[in-house]
């Protein structure tokens, strides 16, 4: 019933990694109709992939909706462009609740992409696009400002986690990972638009983002989908250009630049239901 469910959820896709969840008969114990709650900012919410709904850049096929259609779930999506670990647990966002509000006792299974927009990932990224390397962008970030907000990410994201367990002691919790924005050889990829300075600045950025991720899923032991990890030959410079999961400076697919395309949800969802079987 699971994999035909995938199937059915999946059929509106043509790339290749969609035959890829196709494959996963889960032992969780989800029962139809059961409610999954989606929390984070844009990278969960799916800006730029069809089809979207308000004004949040929410799509019906981000990785929370292709999850739920596969296990016959009941999804509530709050997730929103430019969201912040404070606007899931107490800051009101777009004249929406905090996103925390969407969960409830009878929740069964929540997924939360956040922790970017708190230390200026995306936005120091968009700030420095096609700048030269003699302006040397990165450079003129306030840097002390966002490693601060990087030492304090564990204790929001853990903040985070703890609000979600308090509301719904019962509920499965998957922390999914950004992806890989800056893929190992970054400092070669034109479709990122960046400065090699400013190249390694953002990538030593994401991958303290995915350690923050680690860390404290590891600590509080709830469950992890890595993104960041398994994208080698998924990058903004990949081709054909159908297999990148995630975009450079312009959009080649759907989606919208540096964040994940309609196949980097899929493979986020692959993953989601990859650390459910687990």
């Amino acid at each position: 019933m699971i994999e035909h469910r995938i199937r059915t959820a999946l059929a509106y896709c043509t790339t290749l990694a969609c035959a890829t969840l196709s494959q996963f008969t889960l032992a969780a114990e989800f029962a139809p109709g059961d409610k999954h709650v989606a929390l984070g900012s844009s990278f969960a919410a799916g800006p730029g992939v069809d089809l979207q709904l308000g004004n949040c850049g929410r799509s019906t096929n981000n990785y929370a909706n292709l999850t739920a259609r596969a296990l016959g779930l009941t999804l509530v999506d709050v997730s929103c462009n430019g969201a912040t670990t404070d606007n899931i647990l107490d800051t009101p966002q777009n004249g929406a609740a905090p996103q925390i509000e969407a969960v409830t006792t009878d929740t069964a299974l929540v997924t939360v992409t956040i922790g970017g927009n708190d230390i200026n990932y995306t936005s120091s990224t968009f700030t420095c696009a096609g700048t030269a390397a003699d302006e040397q962008c990165t450079a003129n970030l306030d840097q002390d400002a966002i490693s601060e907000a990087v030492q304090q990410l564990p204790g929001k994201l853990t903040a985070t986690i703890n609000a979600i367990k308090e509301r719904a002691p019962q509920a499965s919790i998957v922390v999914v990972t950004y992806p890989r924005v800056f893929p190992p050889n970054a400092a070669n990829c034109s479709e990122l638009e960046l400065s090699p300075a400013d190249t390694a600045y953002l990538a030593d950025l994401g991958r303290r983002l995915e350690q923050a991720f680690v860390t404290v899923t590891q600590s509080e032991e709830v469950l992890i989908a890595d993104s960041y990890v398994g994208e080698a030959g998924h990058g903004p410079c990949a081709m054909p250009e159908t297999a990148r999961w995630v975009n450079g400076a312009t959009t080649v697919v759907d989606g919208i630049r540096y964040h994940p395309t309609g196949a980097g949800h899929i493979e986020m969802s692959r993953l989601v239901l990859e650390a459910l079987e687990d």
